[in-house]
């Protein structure tokens, strides 16, 4: 009997050690990849240069906040250009709305008024959690009601990079209002749980056991099922005009991601431009001429 009092102790204890290391682990790759304050973000920041342009938000831009479902402070940078088209543009993964700076200037010359916004998160807005595009396209819907309070007639265009494309895409399979009448996205990704699984296993920083514990974690803990996190089921659902953007070389999201995106698309309603030779989100960076004639005619086709 003391034997085998002795061996369900062991067992027990043994039971308890794995529990304890299992949540130590995924709570920790937890923090590092889906929190403000992940060393994740750190390394994607690189992505998104931010120079001088950058102060366009300072001199002529008005902040404005709304609070999300969860009673955050979200916060955004608005310019009244005196038009009736608004382009509301999404940074990525670990930027702020100053890393949409570049795109912001040319909606400009379009004449567009702009809505750059820090998503929850990220920026000035507040939050500490991140979840790949399925809260972040809450907040969108309520920004763009926010944005037909001001001016109930606009046109919107959904504008995003990186993360800020698949928020884009998740939005664009919601109940849009008439309002949004087309979407770009550039260098989304068309599954959460595949983009995060990829980013482990691409630059070997742990392995598919510890990327396991970190969805299941996350999953069981935090209420957030990355598989479920779907753009392409939701980009199928899309009743408007998209644009599909990206690099045929980004080593974050595969390039394939995109096709597996526009082929959700009708023919009619889409176009694809493949950057030849550019990374992640490094389409507009390196083919600078060429990304604004393909876009500039994807939008003045539906009279954007």
């Amino acid at each position: 009997m003391n034997v085998f009092l002795y061996i369900c102790l062991s067992l027990l204890i043994f039971m308890l050690l794995g529990l304890a290391l299992y949540l130590i682990i995924g709570n920790t790759l937890y923090r590092l990849i889906l929190t403000r304050k992940g060393r994740m973000l750190k390394k994607i920041v690189k992505y998104f240069d931010c120079d001088e342009e950058c102060k366009i938000f300072e001199q002529d831009f008005q902040k404005i906040n709304i609070k999300s479902e969860d009673d955050l402070n979200l916060c955004g940078f608005y310019k009244d250009n005196n038009c009736g088209r608004l382009a509301i543009l999404l940074h990525g993964y670990g930027g702020n709305h100053t890393h949409v700076k570049k795109y912001a200037k040319y909606f400009i010359k379009r004449g567009y008024d702009i809505l750059a916004i820090d998503q929850r998160s990220h920026g000035d807005s507040d939050g500490r959690d991140i979840t790949m595009g399925k809260k972040e396209c809450q907040d969108l819907l309520l920004w763009i009601n926010k944005m037909l309070e001001i001016k109930p007639n606009y046109k919107i265009l959904l504008f995003g990079v990186s993360m800020g494309a698949s928020t884009v895409c998740y939005a664009c399979g919601e109940n849009l209002p008439n309002n949004v009448v087309i979407a770009v996205e550039d260098s989304g990704y068309d599954n959460a749980d595949k983009e995060l699984r990829y980013m482990f296993l691409q630059h070997k920083i742990l392995s598919k056991l510890f990327y396991q514990i970190f969805y299941n974690y996350t999953k069981k803990t935090q209420e957030l099922d990355l598989k479920k996190i779907d753009i392409i089921a939701k980009v199928k659902s899309s009743k408007i005009p998209m644009m599909f953007i990206h690099g045929d070389s980004d080593g974050v999201v595969p390039t394939e991601m995109v096709y597996n995106l526009s082929s959700q698309v009708p023919e009619m309603r889409r176009s694809v431009y493949i950057g030849s030779g550019s990374g992640h989100v490094g389409s507009y960076r390196e083919n600078e001429r060429e990304y604004e004639m393909v876009l500039g005619g994807f939008l003045s086709k539906f009279n954007m």
